[in-house]
């Protein structure tokens, strides 16, 4: 493999990898987040059917 096609690929590989951790480091505090709500949905309505039935 030629030396600049190396370097080209590992260029391309490092940015890609940068930028899908820069979108994770954005996006993952939001899905959990959303994850919590909705787990605290679900247990809240747990209880409340247990305490009623």
């Amino acid at each position: 493999m030629d030396e600049g096609m190396k370097q080209a690929f590992t260029t391309a590989t490092t940015t890609i990898k940068s930028d899908v951790l820069e979108m994770m480091s954005v996006a993952l505090p939001a899905g959990l987040a959303i994850m919590g709500i909705q787990l605290a949905v679900r247990i809240g309505l747990n209880f409340f059917r247990s305490v009623a039935g």
